[in-house]
């Protein structure tokens, strides 16, 4: 059996809709859709533990990847999120598309920010705005990139646990193609804004705002129609899950982005789709959370673990 784990960031549920991500909500007519699923925390660090774990806790000895690496299955992980690498421990294959040495790590970004006035930040961002071009002013690889990378990966392969992390919801929004009339530079200082709202150096106005979701609107559609493939062609015996690690804030409670324990249903409500072949298609009302999501893949497998003294959602949805 295999098992793909597609963990989108920032992904909120209210934004899983036939306008935006047609190619999900077909797939949502052939699986299990949770319509009341909710993550654990509201940033990358704390979220994914409960996801991986079915603990708030990380624990590098009691996680999917080692678990079903023990019962001989392979696990790999697709991302291009540098804070994934503190789950690195328990998987065979780790996989960093968007890797690169001359990047400044985070903490030496927060030692800048710590040490330097926002008046300087704010120069240091202008010159990085006139330098970078295109892609190289993203953090992170594009779902097109992912997929495509994902797709190659699965060919002939048997027995695994696949965690593919998709970063195109997450700041900065910079889509490919947009409806604003957003220049590729404008994009660029309108989310150097919403970073300095999210650290307290800057108000955006409502215009701002509304582009700013509008771009994180256009980002999801296109890593939808990034996804369509994969989705139409799964290999069989196949499980599938889908869901967000956290959504993401529009000033809706007065912040931007996504703040640690901030726990606001922009943040935590998160979409859940779980199919197979052997799992009804169906809509589940009741509310669940992502902590069940580590037990429910080792039920599907067949194992017995004590990950599974979280709720598994497998017996309730299959057949």
């Amino acid at each position: 059996m295999n098992t793909i784990l597609l963990v989108f960031d920032a992904l909120r549920y209210d934004h899983v809709t036939e306008e935006i991500t047609p190619n999900l909500m077909k797939h949502v007519e052939r699986s299990a859709n949770f319509t009341d699923a909710h993550s654990c925390n509201t940033s990358t660090i704390e979220s994914m533990p409960c996801i991986i774990c079915g603990q708030k806790e990380y624990d590098p000895e009691n996680n999917i990847a080692t678990v079903l690496k023990g019962f001989g299955v392979h696990t790999a992980m697709i991302h291009s999120n540098p804070m994934i690498h503190a789950f690195y421990p328990g998987f065979n294959e780790t996989i960093d598309l968007k890797s690169n040495k001359f990047k400044m790590s985070k903490g030496f970004r927060k030692s800048l920010r710590r040490n330097l006035p926002p008046s300087i930040i704010k120069q240091l961002k202008k010159v990085r705005a006139t330098v970078q071009e295109d892609d190289a002013y993203l953090p992170y690889a594009r779902a097109d990139e992912t997929m495509i990378f994902t797709e190659k990966w699965m060919k002939g392969k048997k027995n695994y646990f696949l965690w593919a992390h998709l970063m195109d919801p997450h700041i900065p929004y910079y889509p490919m193609e947009t409806q604003t009339g957003l220049s590729k530079h404008e994009m660029r200082t309108l989310n150097d804004r919403i970073i300095e709202s999210v650290h307290g150096n800057y108000s955006p106005n409502q215009d701002e705002t509304k582009t700013a979701l509008q771009l994180y609107k256009e980002d999801i559609f296109e890593m939808d129609r990034a996804l369509g493939p994969l989705l139409e062609n799964l290999p069989e015996d196949t499980l599938l899950i889908v869901t967000a690690d956290h959504g993401e804030e529009f000033g809706e409670h007065g912040q931007y982005s996504h703040h640690s324990d901030k726990h606001i249903p922009e943040l935590t409500h998160v979409p859940l789709i779980i199919s197979e072949p052997g799992i009804l298609p169906q809509t589940v009302a009741e509310r669940v959370s992502t902590i069940s999501i580590a037990a429910t893949i080792i039920e599907a497998h067949g194992y017995n673990d004590s990950l599974c003294e979280t709720t598994s959602l497998y017996s309730m949805i299959s057949k």
